[in-house]
C-alpha cells in the first residue's frame, strides 16, 4: 500500500503548504510523528477533520502502535477513495530544540513506516537562515530565547535535514508563494497526486486544520504573500556564513548565501 509522507520543518512555511494541498482534496493528517502522536494523535485527526475512520473503528483498539494506526488510516482513506498524506513532524528528528529530546538526524517516521508502506517522499523546504529566524523568535516569545548552544543543535539538524531533502527530491517554499500555481503543481507531481489549479483558491476554507502549538500567521492568512527575507543580527550573519553545516545545506538545497 502507497503512503505519501511530506517532511518539514517548523517555521518553514508547512502551513501554507498543507492548506494548499487541503484544497485539492488530500486528506493531509497533520505534524503526525511516533513520538509525538500523544500530542498530535493521527486517529482523531482522521476522525474529526475527513470522517475517514468512526467510533467503531477504534473499539478494542487502545494503545494500538503508530504504524498500525497509519494502516488503520491508509486502508479507510484507499477504500473512501480519498488521497491521503502525511505531513511529518519532522523536527523532532532533526531539531527539537528545549523538548529534552535526542535528535536522531534521519527519519524516525520514514524507519518505522518503511516496513508497511511503499512510501511516496518528498521534502519541503525555507531558506535556512529565514527558518532559524522565525524559529528563533517563537522561542524567544515563548520565554526561552536561544543561545549558542541552540544554534549548534540547530546547524545539525539543519545539514542533515537538507541531505534528507536532497535524497528525497524537495519543493520550496518561497517558489510555492512565488507562484502558487506552479510549485503546487511541482509538489503534486512529486507526491503522484492530480492537481487543479482551479481549487487553489480554496485554501482560504481550511483553517480549521491548524495543528501548530504556536499557530503562526498562514494557519489563519487569506492571503499568499511572498515575504521579503527576514533581517538578520550582523553577529549572526558572520557566525553563520563561516560554518561549512551552513553552507552545505545552501548547497543542497538550492538558496543564496545572504550577506
Amino acid at each position: 500500500m502507497k503512503l505519501r509522507l511530506i517532511h518539514q520543518l517548523a517555521r518553514s512555511g508547512g502551513t501554507l503548504i498543507n492548506r494548499l494541498l487541503l484544497a485539492q482534496g488530500v486528506a493531509v493528517l497533520s505534524e503526525v510523528h511516533p513520538l509525538g502522536w500523544a500530542n498530535l494523535d493521527p486517529l482523531a485527526q482522521a476522525r474529526d477533520w475527513f470522517g475517514l475512520i468512526g467510533a467503531d473503528d477504534l473499539q478494542g483498539q487502545d494503545g494500538l502502535p503508530y504504524a498500525d494506526a497509519l494502516a488503520l488510516i491508509a486502508d479507510k482513506a484507499r477504500r473512501k477513495r480519498r488521497p491521503l498524506a502525511v505531513r511529518d513532524w519532522s523536527h523532532l528528528d532533526f531539531m527539537p530544540i528545549g523538548m529534552g529530546l535526542k535528535p536522531a538526524l534521519v527519519s524516525a517516521q520514514a524507519a518505522v513506516l518503511a516496513d508497511w508502506f511503499d512510501l511516496i517522499r518528498v521534502t519541503t523546504t525555507r531558506h535556512p537562515l529565514d527558518q532559524w529566524l522565525s524559529l528563533a523568535a517563537m522561542l524567544a516569545a515563548e520565554g526561552r530565547p536561544p543561545r549558542q548552544a541552540e544554534l549548534e543543535h540547530w546547524l545539525d539538524g539543519m545539514v542533515a535535514f537538507a541531505v534528507m531533502a536532497a535524497a528525497t527530491g524537495f519543493v520550496r517554499y518561497e517558489d510555492i508563494a512565488a507562484d502558487p500555481a506552479a510549485g503546487m503543481a511541482e509538489l503534486c507531481r512529486r507526491l503522484a497526486l492530480p492537481f487543479d489549479p482551479a481549487r487553489l483558491e480554496g485554501w482560504r476554507e481550511t483553517t480549521q486544520f491548524s495543528t501548530g502549538g504556536v499557530p503562526g500567521r498562514a494557519a489563519f492568512s487569506t492571503a499568499i504573500e511572498r515575504l521579503a527575507p527576514r533581517p538578520a543580527p550582523l553577529h549572526i550573519l558572520h557566525r553563520l556564513n563561516r560554518d561549512r553545516r551552513y553552507r552545505q545545506a545552501l548547497e543542497l538545497l538550492g538558496y543564496e548565501v545572504w550577506a
